[in-house]
């Protein structure tokens, strides 16, 4: 396939294991900029930074990739590299490498998933990466999947919609097995907390972990967490307009007025 103009994102941090893996790999066919978070920025789905200025720095750290830090939201980053920091629009938006699958509903609170959806909405093809490393401080294991991704690229680019995103979520595991394309898993995130007492008597609570606790009907829907289990690379086509149409119609159809 031609070179690609690809711009790199993620929420781990602009040094993170994951994003210099697939700078590395994709960098020796395509040109590639990253611009992405300082420090971690995790779980802030799509945050935007409005009460304060954005500061940017850039580094010299890879042959070929121009590395950019934003400290601000993997959305931030989205937003300030195609309206400043890039000389031209890219072809292409990856999100990731994620260390932690983003799947079912926890897509919504993914900065990853989020800040590619952020670039769909701004006309570029986008996609947000995620897998289960065992390993988050091993290199190895993400340049698995980076090679992956980019083997993935010349059938997989040309099939991107422009009002779809991307997400990809990788097994522990990559094998030779077929990729499946998969609907998100519902119902899978219980917002329960667990009450604690510090030895000051003062009482906080810890939100129990949604992206690993789950009833075991969750995998009889048969989406992205079931394929995953199976060892499957799972797609899922995301839309951001959240719209429902049959909701419109039943409102259309009603008598509300004021």
């Amino acid at each position: 396939m031609k070179s690609l103009k690809i711009l790199l994102v993620n929420e781990r941090g602009c040094f993170d294991r994951g994003i210099i893996a697939l700078a590395k790999v994709l960098g020796t066919t395509h040109r590639v900029n990253i611009v992405a978070p300082l420090r971690k920025k995790e779980r802030v789905g799509g945050a935007i930074t409005v009460v304060r200025p954005l500061k940017t720095d850039q580094y010299f750290a890879l042959k070929k990739v121009k590395v950019f830090s934003v400290d601000g939201s993997p959305c931030d980053c989205i937003g300030l590299a195609l309206d400043k920091i890039l000389k031209s629009k890219p072809d292409l938006i990856i999100s990731g490498i994620d260390p932690y699958h983003n799947r079912g509903e926890t897509t919504l609170s993914s900065g990853i998933t989020q800040a590619a959806i952020l670039g769909t909405i701004n006309g570029v093809r986008s996609m947000a990466i995620s897998a289960s490393i065992k390993d988050r401080y091993d290199e190895r294991e993400y340049m698995t999947i980076a090679r992956t991704v980019s083997k993935m690229l010349p059938v997989l680019y040309p099939q991107i919609k422009p009002d779809v995103t991307l997400n990809i979520n990788f097994p522990r595991t990559v094998t030779p097995k077929n990729v499946k394309w998969v609907p998100l898993t519902m119902d899978m995130v219980q917002t329960t907390y667990t009450q604690e007492v510090n030895p000051f008597g003062r009482t906080f609570y810890w939100m129990d972990d949604p992206s690993q606790d789950y009833p075991l009907s969750i995998l009889e829907q048969r989406g992205d967490i079931y394929w995953l289990k199976k060892g499957y690379i799972t797609i899922t086509p995301l839309k951001y307009d959240l719209t429902s149409p049959d909701g419109l119609e039943v409102l259309a159809r009603s008598s509300i007025s004021v």
